[in-house]
């Protein structure tokens, strides 16, 4: 029994190991076939994960793509709002000078100011910032030859950076020289006289609008230079030598230049109050009633000479000195009856007759004791327009004449009368005041008011017309001592004397009266 029941346990035991084995196995399956389906799932869902992220990331690229794009499109408007420019100019420059050379920044047409550039020029740097303008410049010494500059500007967060050349081409400065304007003008103490130089560059070529600097005895004066290329001042200077300097400082493109010069300035001129007087008059005149009225020059006419001789002029000339009186010979130039003029009909000067008459004029001043030769009708008679280089003889006369009197005697006063008509002289009489006042002492205008038919103003219009365009010589008006050419009766000492002071107010330095014979006693210690 207990037999049957020992092979029943272990027949029950064999049983439930096959039990226990299927199961295992049916759990395996199940494992397996779940196992195989999770495996599915999971690589679906990472499949799905994968797919998902590769459309996410595709998506996000896309998106990082086109904001890029856009963020590119953006910065490239702003750039384009913001785009610098650099604009320039070639330079010319000239050795020995410093030249500059400009940049401007210039962004939505508008300049770039406080930017900083870098410039280079012939391999030198130079930083610099921009100014209100936008312009940054530097100057520079460059020898001779041509060179490129160079800006540069990095940009910044709101510009973008730019570059820019320009030639810069250097030559030799222009030389200059200075030449004295005239070495022939007279210089007389007590009067304003002309010196002028010429500024001119190495070709001859006249340089206009140009300083140029002159000091006199320590005394500085600036002039600039007219059309003509003359700079000019005037001196009125004691008696004696001077020496006068004068430069011009460089300027680009010309160098400097400069030079001296010594002039001889004679002594003061007496006061010019007297007469003209006839020959016939030479031996009846009051010497020493004239001087007690204050008259200073008598004008006598050369027919003295042939009417009495040499020697009795001589004797008249002494005889004024006595009472402080100065003789002048007054000859006539270019009328002596009939006019003759000075040119031909060519416009060819007739340096014949003028030269004879020069060689007359000489004699006058060897003459012992005389003290000046006065020049009347040194003119065309009303019709030098008509005349082709009627103004140039009349100048060329009244040059040569006072240099060749003033080397015989250099204090004989040469003088000159003029048409009391400022405004016609070239046109009517060939007479050009500016530059006869260079060379003679005195110019004596007839300023004959009843004969003009003119008002006491007149006189001094007139005379203060001629004191402004001397160059040096002194005014000394003519006045008439008679009513005018049809009543040669004598003015009143008292309408003389108001006729003389209205001179003395335009400028004169003295009153010549036309003249004894018909005049009043006239003092001329009251003008």
């Amino acid at each position: 029994m207990r037999k049957i029941i020992f092979m029943l346990m272990v027949l029950l035991a064999i049983v439930s190991l096959g039990a226990v084995s299927a199961a295992d196995n049916a759990t395996d399956i199940i494992a397996d076939e779940s196992a195989d389906a999770l495996a599915q799932n999971v690589g679906e869902d990472i499949e799905d994960d994968s797919l998902s992220q590769d459309a996410s990331q595709n998506s996000s690229l896309s998106e990082d793509t086109q904001d890029e794009s856009l963020a590119q499109a953006d910065s490239e408007v702003i750039k384009a709002e913001n785009d610098v420019k650099i604009t320039t100019s070639d330079v010319t420059g000239y050795e020995s000078f410093k030249s500059t050379v400009s940049f401007k920044l210039i962004s939505n047409d508008k300049p770039l100011a406080n930017k900083k550039v870098t410039i280079k020029v012939d391999g030198a740097y130079y930083d610099k910032v921009t100014d209100s303008n936008g312009v940054a410049s530097v100057s520079v010494n460059l020898k001779k030859g041509t060179y490129y500059a160079k800006c540069s500007y990095a940009g910044d967060d709101s510009t973008s950076s730019a570059t820019e050349y320009c030639k810069v081409t250097i030559k030799s400065p222009i030389k200059t020289k200075l030449i004295v304007g005239d070495k022939n003008i007279n210089y007389r103490q007590g009067s304003k006289c002309l010196f002028h130089v010429k500024l001119v560059d190495a070709n001859g070529k006249i340089l206009k609008k140009k300083w140029v600097t002159f000091t006199v005895n320590g005394k500085k004066y600036s002039a600039k230079t007219n059309n003509y290329g003359h700079a000019k001042i005037f001196l009125s200077l004691k008696k004696g030598k001077h020496k006068i300097k004068y430069y011009f400082d460089k300027k680009s493109p010309y160098l400097a230049s400069k030079g001296s010069y010594k002039i001889k300035v004679k002594a003061k001129l007496p006061k010019g109050n007297g007469y003209w007087i006839w020959p016939a008059h030479m031996r009846s005149v009051d010497l020493g009633s004239l001087a007690s009225k204050g008259t200073k020059n008598l004008f006598l006419h050369v027919e003295a000479l042939s009417s009495y001789g040499r020697g009795a002029v001589e004797s008249f000339i002494r005889s004024a000195h006595s009472h402080g009186i100065k003789v002048h010979l007054w000859m006539q130039v270019a009328y002596d009856g009939d006019w003759v003029s000075l040119v031909d009909d060519d416009g060819k000067l007739k340096y014949g007759f003028m030269n004879r008459k020069i060689s007359e004029a000489k004699y006058y001043a060897k003459i012992k004791g005389v003290d000046g030769v006065h020049f009347d009708y040194m003119r065309y008679g009303g019709t030098a327009h008509k005349h082709p280089n009627a103004v140039k003889s009349v100048n060329y006369f009244v040059k040569k004449a006072s240099i060749k009197i003033h080397k015989i005697k250099p204090n004989c006063i040469v003088s000159v009368a003029l048409m009391p008509e400022p405004d016609m002289m070239h046109y009517y009489y060939g007479q050009d005041v500016p530059t006869m006042s260079k060379y003679c002492d005195c110019l004596l205008p007839m300023v004959y008011k009843g004969s003009y038919g003119q008002p006491r103003s007149w006189i001094k219009s007139v005379t203060k017309t001629f004191v402004k365009q001397s160059n040096g010589a002194q005014i000394w008006t003519g006045l008439q001592t008679y009513h005018s050419e049809e009543n040669t009766a004598e003015l009143s000492h008292s309408t003389l004397l108001k006729d003389a002071k209205k001179a003395m107010a335009g400028g004169a330095k003295g009153v010549i009266l036309f003249r004894i014979g018909i005049s009043c006693n006239f003092n001329f210690n009251k003008v």
